[in-house]
C-alpha cells in the first residue's frame, strides 16, 4: 500500500498512513460466532507471587537510584521471559502491543485478544487481568 502526500499549512509535507480497518478478522481457530470475542483487550501481566525475583537483604541501605535501577533490570527481564512464553506458546499473532519495562514493578500491559489473557491466567508463572471500564452514565 501506498503513502499518500499530504501538504500541511505549515508548507512541510505529510505522510498519512493508510487506515486499518476498525473490524479485526478472527484468530485461527476461533469459530467468530462471538462478535465482542473478535476484540482487541488490554491486559495487565506480572509475574506471579511467587516467581518474583527474590531481594537480596543488603548489610547497607542502597539508594533509591540503585533501588529504581534494579527494578528497571527486573522489568526488563520480565518483558524478555513474557515474550518468550508468548512465543512459545504461538501467541504472537494475538498480541497487538506490549508496553515498554517502564518503571520499577516488574509489570506490563498488553492489547492483545482474549484467549492471549485465557492462557495467561492458566500459566503459573504469571498472574493477568484487566481493568474494570469505568463507563459514566449521566
Amino acid at each position: 500500500m501506498a503513502m499518500s502526500r499530504k501538504q500541511s499549512g505549515s508548507g512541510k509535507s505529510l505522510y498519512a498512513l493508510p487506515r486499518a480497518s476498525p473490524r479485526v478478522r478472527p484468530l485461527p481457530g476461533h469459530s467468530g460466532g462471538d462478535p465482542a470475542s473478535s476484540e482487541w483487550i488490554d491486559v495487565m501481566v506480572m509475574p506471579a507471587e511467587d516467581r518474583m525475583p527474590a531481594r537480596p537483604v543488603a548489610s547497607a541501605p542502597r539508594s533509591r537510584a540503585e533501588l529504581y535501577r534494579d527494578g528497571q533490570a527486573a522489568s526488563a527481564q520480565f518483558r524478555d521471559s513474557l515474550m518468550d512464553w508468548l512465543k512459545a506458546h504461538h501467541l504472537l499473532g494475538a498480541v497487538r502491543a506490549v508496553s515498554e519495562p517502564g518503571g520499577s514493578l516488574p509489570m506490563l500491559t498488553l492489547r492483545c485478544a482474549p484467549r492471549v489473557l485465557d492462557q495467561l491466567r492458566r500459566a503459573p508463572e504469571f498472574e493477568a487481568g484487566t481493568a474494570m471500564s469505568l463507563e459514566l452514565h449521566s
